[in-house]
C-alpha cells in the first residue's frame, strides 16, 4: 500500500468504563478512513511496509537509469563504442 498509514487512537468518555480499549483506522491518501479490526492491524502494517519497500526500490531504479544514461552520453562523447 502506498501512500497509508495506521493511526491508533483510545477511546475515552463515559462509554469505556475503566477498560480502555484501542481503535485504529488505516487513512490512504485521496481515501476514506477505514476502522480496522485488530486481527487486521499486523497484515495491514505488513502491506504499508512492502509499499515503503517498493516505493524505495523504484527510487533506486530511477536514479541508476539516470547514471547509466549519464555514462552512456560520455562513452559516446568519448568516442567508445558499448557491447550491447
Amino acid at each position: 500500500m502506498l501512500n497509508a498509514r495506521i493511526d491508533s487512537s483510545v477511546l475515552g468518555g463515559t462509554t469505556v468504563r475503566g477498560c480502555p480499549s484501542v481503535q485504529y483506522q488505516l487513512r490512504v491518501q485521496g481515501q476514506k478512513a477505514r476502522y480496522l479490526k485488530a486481527a487486521q492491524v499486523a497484515e495491514m502494517r505488513a502491506a504499508i511496509e512492502r509499499g515503503k519497500q517498493l516505493k524505495q526500490l523504484e527510487r533506486e531504479q530511477q536514479r541508476l537509469r539516470a547514471k547509466m544514461a549519464q555514462l552512456v552520453a560520455n562513452t559516446a562523447e568519448l568516442g567508445l563504442e558499448l557491447p550491447d
